[in-house]
């Protein structure tokens, strides 16, 4: 099942990172979905207050996810917070492969070399590389209101090295880097998918105790790991085991071990899967079907026009608002939030 934040889910997901290593792999050795930071959940924790309960709940979450997603054909601008300039271009050399299929444009340069991120520079994805902060991203959108947006911790370097003194391997690096990039164009986790299944696969007590042992209490575990509720607004296909969007989780997490459906071996490549529901997201001007027979005057059909991007937008930031006051939320907490929702949503 593939799921992204197009149409309307919970929006608190957690973001974390694709990776392999074991439960007993504390030392970061390799990239690993069970060492990594999650800041993206808070981030938009504050765009659903506390106070909004029932009903409204769900029309806030839907009309914030629905947000999340980049524009058809739009220029993603991408800066960098530190770095060697060889370790910047190979992110943009391994995340440019989403643009093969998605119609947007990572931008990653300025004046002929990589983009330095600079206070108020209005670049949408910030990059850090910061040790021991994990690798993740905040989802869509969103990454507008917050810096850094992504980070992908000790790969700032021309040659980076594990904790054990090997150097990192290419593979698993690049599988890390294009799950991040995926998150950052809207994608959620695929084995949170509802069809998964893989709640009743988890050990949970084991997956709390994995949890504890690294800081995580048990919301964040759940974040990471519980299946979406299904409903109706979820944009979601068929579950994809091979998605670079599954983790790839220790077997230990799984009360049937390596004979769990939900474990899977680590998923180094964008799935052929991933690959057409990310051009369905983000579609590629397709030329008119001209219809040739019938009426003497030849005709242009094309699929039903949609509503301008940024008017869409502006609907939803209206909506997002009379849904907060709707709901009691005080005013000068109404205008922060709407003020942070509005960058979110318009850039603006």
């Amino acid at each position: 099942m593939r799921l992204a934040v197009v149409a309307r889910c919970a929006a608190c997901v957690a973001i974390a990172t694709v990776g392999s290593a074991t439960a007993e792999d504390t030392d970061n050795s390799q990239p690993s979905c069970i060492a990594s930071t999650l800041p993206a959940a808070q981030a938009q924790v504050r765009l659903i207050p506390a106070e909004i309960k029932g009903a409204p709940l769900a029309q806030v979450r839907g009309v914030v996810v629905r947000a999340l997603t980049w524009k058809r054909g739009e220029t993603i601008k991408v800066c960098f917070h530190g770095g060697t300039r060889k370790a910047q271009e190979r992110v943009a050399r391994i995340a440019s492969e989403w643009m093969q299929y998605a119609n947007v444009l990572f931008d990653f340069e300025e004046g002929g070399a990589p983009r330095l991120c600079q206070s108020g520079g209005g670049s949408d994805i910030k990059v850090a590389f910061e040790d021991n902060k994990g690798w993740w991203s905040v989802p869509g959108t969103s990454s507008r209101t917050q810096d850094p947006s992504m980070n992908l911790q000790f790969y700032g370097v021309d040659a980076p090295m594990l904790a054990n003194g090997q150097p990192a391997p290419e593979a698993p690096m690049r599988a890390t880097i294009l799950h991040e990039f995926g998150h950052a164009l809207g994608l959620l986790h695929e084995h949170q998918s509802p069809n998964a299944n893989c709640d009743v696969e988890i050990d949970w007590d084991a997956a709390y105790k994995i949890g504890a042992g690294i800081g995580w209490d048990k919301v964040q575990v759940d974040r990471n790991f519980r299946q979406l509720t299904m409903n109706v607004s979820l944009n979601a296909t068929k579950v994809d085991r091979k998605s670079i969007m599954h983790y790839s989780l220790p077997p230990s997490l799984f009360k049937r071990g390596k004979q769990s459906p939900c474990f899977v071996t680590e998923n180094l490549e964008l799935s052929e899967q991933d690959r057409t529901f990310i051009a369905s997201i983000y579609p590629k001007a397709e030329a008119p079907i001209v219809v040739s027979s019938a009426p003497p005057t030849a005709v242009t059909r094309s699929a039903v026009k949609r509503a301008a991007p940024n008017d869409d937008r502006k609907a939803l930031v209206e909506r997002y608002a009379e849904l907060l006051k709707l709901s009691g939320i005080e005013a000068d907490k109404t205008s922060n939030l709407v003020a942070e929702f509005r960058k979110a949503a318009l850039g603006q």
